[in-house]
């Protein structure tokens, strides 16, 4: 029986923390994506705003660069054209035209 308890001690626990450890570091590891992600939509929609604010109906591919050049300045070297464009199109829907 002492064989079997020093072989668990020796062998099985340090091997469940270690699996323990990569389980806990692997879902910090999500939410911190999910947490970045959530802030890039922000700011992106912010930027986005600005863009319609400052350059009106039409135009996109002048806000288009003005929302990639504030990006640049903030550090956020790339951002998928999708990222850019579903932002727009969530923009888009929830804005309505008054009287509606």
């Amino acid at each position: 029986m002492e064989v079997i308890g020093g072989w668990l001690r020796q062998v099985l626990l340090p091997g469940l923390s270690t699996l323990l450890v990569g389980v806990v570091l692997a879902l910090v590891r999500r939410y911190i994506n999910r947490l970045d992600d959530e802030r890039l939509r922000r700011l992106l929609l912010e930027l986005v705003q600005a863009a319609e604010q400052i350059y009106g109906p039409g135009r996109g591919a002048e806000k288009r660069r003005y929302v990639i050049e504030k990006l640049r300045e903030r550090g956020i070297g790339r951002v998928d054209r999708e990222q850019l464009e579903a932002v727009v199109y969530e923009m888009n829907g929830s804005c309505r035209p008054v009287g509606d």
